[in-house]
């Protein structure tokens, strides 16, 4: 059994060298022909690193002839299967821009934009390869207006943007669990700007108005009458919304807790009011004596 597997690691190893030494030679070939030979062989058995590492260096040998435009698209399509994602993206858009009469342009146009939206990262994740991908594909949208992808490209689109949007809400309730109840109150309304369609909506609504309650209840006593009568408002739109939500429990008793907040606010108004009144009552009698 021993011996068994000694050869077959042996002959592995041959053949890994004599797959070496080919691809070796190839690139030290100025044979465009043989070049292109052994690169067909890579990408028959799906060997893609090689592949493209002979395109690449064929595009050396091409240039200016008409074989150009082939190996480019060629090079572009391998790192898409390589999972090169972000490379191919650029190299069919150079493609597109380099040989904008090609036969293959619009597929160029698609494949750069599939190509973003494929490299575009989980949602808790930065999000700046997932604008780029929606951007590219309004681009080809734009471009190619009766293309048979269109439905494609809006499907890929509308999940672009359902990650951008949870992303955004999970930066706000990020913020209303450390406590920055005005900064998650900026979040939450900031999502409901920029996705108007979220179905997020009765979940961002029941937070705005746990964080304007904490923060109403909690505000030093100049800024708490209207921070009162924001959450009161927000309770109001919520119930009004939301008539059957699993939250209306939850609601009403966040409103419990403004109502007492606010009999304990007219409460010290009311002193405050009778402290003045007594304070301006002494003074005038201090004038008259």
């Amino acid at each position: 059994m021993k011996k068994i597997i000694f050869i077959l690691t042996a002959s592995t190893l041959l053949l890994n060298v004599s797959c070496e030494k080919k691809l070796n030679r190839a690139l030290k070939s100025s044979d465009k022909g043989y070049v292109l030979k052994i690169a067909e062989e890579y990408e028959q058995k799906k060997k893609y690193p090689q592949a493209i590492s002979l395109y690449e260096y064929a595009n050396k040998l091409v240039v200016g002839t008409d074989d150009a435009p082939e190996i480019a698209y060629r090079n572009a399509q391998l790192n898409y299967l390589d999972g090169n994602y972000r490379l191919a993206a650029h190299q069919f858009k150079t493609f597109l821009s380099t040989y904008p009469q090609d036969k293959r342009a619009e597929e160029a146009a698609y494949m750069s934009a599939f190509c973003y939206y494929k490299d575009s990262p989980d949602y808790n994740l930065d999000q700046s390869n997932t604008k780029n991908a929606l951007k590219e594909l309004q681009s080809y949208i734009n471009r190619y207006p009766n293309s048979d992808k269109i439905v494609e490209c809006n499907r890929m689109m509308d999940e672009l943007t359902h990650k951008l949007e949870k992303k955004a809400f999970e930066n706000a309730v990020t913020l209303y669990k450390i406590t920055e109840y005005k900064g998650s109150i900026v979040a939450f309304n900031n999502v409901l700007d920029e996705f108007p369609d979220t179905n997020l909506r009765e979940e961002i609504q029941i937070y705005l108005l746990r964080a304007k309650t904490e923060l109403a209840v909690n505000s030093v006593h100049r800024l708490k009458n209207d921070r009162l009568n924001d959450a009161v408002l927000s309770y109001t739109n919520f119930v009004k919304n939301f008539p059957q939500s699993e939250y209306v429990n939850e609601a009403q008793r966040l409103k419990n807790r403004l109502e007492n907040a606010r009999e304990d606010f007219d409460s010290k108004e009311k002193n405050i009011e009778e402290s003045k009144n007594k304070k301006d009552s002494d003074k005038e009698r201090k004038k008259i004596i």
